[in-house]
């Protein structure tokens, strides 16, 4: 009895001094990294690296030629070489579909407003500076949401010569036919006019903001300006300027109690304008359209009565026009300048004229600058800021850019 003791106790001590190792009966899986995805929505990628069977096209060649290409391409190892003419094609539509996923329903209803559709693009003619083309996203019940993609939708980094086009997934036309953002059956590409270009990687990515163009307006207690149509004040040089295209600019001014515009414009018949009233579009002019209010929807379709359009007339007797009041603002001051190849101007509008607390430094406004290019006879051309190719801006503020006000101390 006494050796049993003994020996028992002599195994508990050696045993206290043995450190075994935990062994788990199952052997762990090995960790899988989780597939790319925004939110919900795990199919991002919607065309790489060629075409396959997701994607169907316009099949008559006279009015379209795609094919892959070895030679242009992003990343990987084809792009996509679109090449289309509708006019001389004849044909009444020209349209490219891309059901990705293997045609599978897709909800891109959480991502809205933190997603876009991005591919790229590429020109061997050099920098894309604009596609006559409109994108859609169709639900499986035939309805459709569309955007445009007009020039502040493309952007080059550096000296790559591929452009980077961008889609905000808000942006489209949601609400216009009631289209179910959360059952996407496909994307839809349609062609207008005529074009040549390559095209690569296009997918969902993540995207906050917007594409609009933002113009940062110096804004003072009281500003010395003298209005004499050469822009010379210190206040001017400061101002940074609105390109309406290579040689056309534009640049805005406030102070407490005017709005300030000023332009230099290259023009071979410069500051022609036979029209009055609610026609002086129909020649040289300006058109201004901006909101008063901050807090407007920037997707809305019409105009609220805080949104203002205004024209400037560029002749000999100038003038200041209120398209929505149907009336010449009082109170305004303009001064034309001109010589055979272009002309300056300088205006001043009492902001007292428009119904508002006054813009407030930081917050974001609607704007947009259109120049009507023309003759003694009639307008020959429009140039917009923010919506270059899409017309309608004096009806749908949504193709407005956004204006912001800065301090500058005086």
């Amino acid at each position: 009895m006494k050796k049993s003791i003994y020996y028992i106790i002599v195994v508990i001590l050696v045993s206290g001094c043995v450190n075994f190792k935990k062994q788990s009966l199952w052997d762990s899986p090995p960790e899988i990294a989780e597939p790319e995805h925004i939110e919900n929505v795990y199919a991002l990628n919607i065309l790489e690296d060629g075409l396959n069977g997701d994607v169907w096209f316009t099949e008559d060649i006279k009015c379209i030629k795609v094919e892959n290409s070895g030679e242009f391409k992003s990343s990987g190892e084809k792009g996509v070489h679109i090449k289309w003419d509708k006019q001389e094609g004849g044909c009444d539509w020209i349209g490219l579909g891309i059901g990705w996923d293997s045609w599978s329903g897709k909800d891109l209803s959480r991502i809205l407003d933190r997603a876009a559709i991005q591919f790229r693009a590429y020109s061997p003619d050099g920098k894309i500076k604009s596609l006559p083309l409109a994108a859609c996203l169709e639900d499986f019940g035939g309805a459709q949401a569309w955007l445009g993609i007009t020039g502040n939708l493309i952007k080059y980094k550096g000296d790559d010569e591929w452009a980077t086009v961008t889609l905000p997934l808000e942006d489209f036309s949601w609400n216009e036919f009631d289209a179910d953002a959360s059952n996407i059956k496909q994307m839809i590409i349609q062609f207008e006019a005529a074009g040549d270009f390559y095209v690569d990687d296009i997918k969902i990515v993540p995207f906050a903001g917007n594409t609009k163009y933002k113009y940062s307006i110096l804004s003072a207690g009281k500003l010395e300006i003298k209005v004499d149509g050469y822009g010379n004040e210190q206040e001017w040089k400061e101002q940074k300027a609105i390109a309406l295209n290579e040689d056309s600019e534009i640049k805005l001014l406030i102070d407490e109690n005017f709005l300030y515009v000023s332009g230099a414009i290259m023009d071979k018949t410069p500051a022609q304008n036979s029209k009055s009233g609610d026609d002086i579009w129909n020649g040289d002019a300006l058109e201004i359209a901006f909101s008063t209010s901050s807090e407007a929807n920037k997707k809305r379709k019409k105009f609220l009565f805080s949104d203002q359009q205004i024209g400037i007339r560029m002749n000999d007797l100038p003038m200041v026009w209120d398209w929505r009041g149907h009336k010449e603002i009082p109170g305004t001051k303009t001064v034309v300048i001109r010589n055979a190849t272009s002309y300056f101007f300088e205006s001043k509008i009492p902001l007292s004229y428009f119904t508002m607390e006054g813009w407030q430094l930081g917050k974001t406004y609607g704007l947009e600058v259109a120049l009507d290019k023309g003759n003694a006879s009639a307008r020959l051309a429009q140039i917009r800021w923010n919506s270059p190719e899409v017309i309608g801006f004096h009806k749908n503020p949504s193709l407005w850019g956004e204006m912001v006000f800065i301090s500058q101390d005086k």
